[in-house]
């Protein structure tokens, strides 16, 4: 008898062990599986990845007191092959690495991740930066930046400080930036970016320098009517070569039940020259919360080899 009772009040001790510390603490395994068929500028008829592929580790950790530890490891793969984004030329954390701390002062991250302007400007482009064949912001933003320039070429920055405020009044303040010099830098990596998000409106003021002494600015301003969403950006790079490109693009979105209508245009215009311009649309239907199907059509036009119809059709699953 008393060993069933010492048994059983073990039992309910651990189990309220276990109990407070799935509480304190989470970890949360997602990602997106992206696959279609495209053809490209050159001609090609191809199977792949249109939009990104990414499995994602997150979690957090209650600390107390308001505190708690963050971390994110997200890995990019191209599915038609079940290879990492890039062949290799990419470290195999592509999208993010980073471990931090969240409170009531904001979110500080350490690590590898989008800098404080890539990691906001997505929401000023119907595809989210996120579609190689109609998104315009794929083709034509940061035509002369890279956050790293030094580790491939990239919208992320490695070994570096993230910081995110809480937000004022329906302003936010998001800096990052890189302490360390690489060989050949002639600068510190850093950007900031100030972002206004009522739920309506949403706008932003971006700036940033990479080690290469390259710079950009960004702004970008965005109106939700209803399923009505119409949104552009215009973005400035320059290199210390003086080779400055000017970028704007436009776009909308309209939803129509489980059907999503998108429509975009821009133009870079780099040292007086019309180096790319885009006029894209595409149109999503969602068979669930987390699969859908879409296709996208566009006609982009060079000054080297004239005007070019790209388009694709491809499925998509959220997890």
């Amino acid at each position: 008898m008393t060993f069933a009772f010492h048994h059983r009040l073990l039992f309910t001790a651990c189990t309220a062990l276990a109990g407070t510390a799935a509480a304190q603490s989470s970890v949360a395994v997602s990602g997106n599986l992206d696959i279609g068929a495209f053809r490209d500028t050159a001609g090609g008829k191809n199977i792949g990845t249109i939009q990104r592929s990414h499995l994602q580790f997150s979690g957090s950790e209650d600390l107390g007191g308001g505190l708690a530890a963050t971390f994110r490891l997200r890995h990019r793969l191209d599915l038609d092959t079940g290879t990492p984004e890039g062949a290799g030329a990419k470290p195999f954390w592509h999208g993010e690495s980073t471990v931090g701390l969240k409170g009531g002062f904001g979110a500080l991250r350490l690590g590898r991740a989008l800098d404080a302007i890539q990691g906001q400007d997505w929401a000023f482009d119907a595809w989210e930066n996120n579609d190689r064949i109609a998104s315009p912001a794929w083709d034509l933003w940061h035509w002369n930046y890279s956050a790293d320039p030094v580790g491939g070429g990239s919208g992320r920055v490695a070994n570096a400080i993230f910081y995110d405020s809480p937000k004022w009044a329906n302003f936010s303040l998001h800096v990052s930036g890189s302490p360390e010099s690489p060989a050949g830098a002639v600068a510190k990596t850093r950007a900031g970016t100030l972002l206004y998000n009522d739920g309506t409106v949403r706008a932003l003021l971006g700036s940033g320098k990479n080690s290469a002494g390259a710079t950009e600015t960004s702004f970008g301003l965005r109106g939700n009517y209803g399923t009505l969403s119409v949104m552009g950006l215009y973005n400035v790079s320059e290199t210390v070569a003086d080779s400055k490109a000017k970028v704007i693009t436009l776009g909308a979105t309209y939803g129509l039940g489980a059907t999503t209508l998108k429509a975009g245009w821009g133009q870079a215009d780099v040292d007086g020259v019309k180096r790319e311009r885009i006029v894209s649309g595409g149109a999503s239907y969602a068979l669930s919360k987390r699969t859908a199907t879409y296709v996208d059509l566009a006609s982009k036009r060079f000054p080297t080899i004239g005007t070019k119809t790209v388009y694709g059709a491809g499925l998509t699953h959220a997890f």
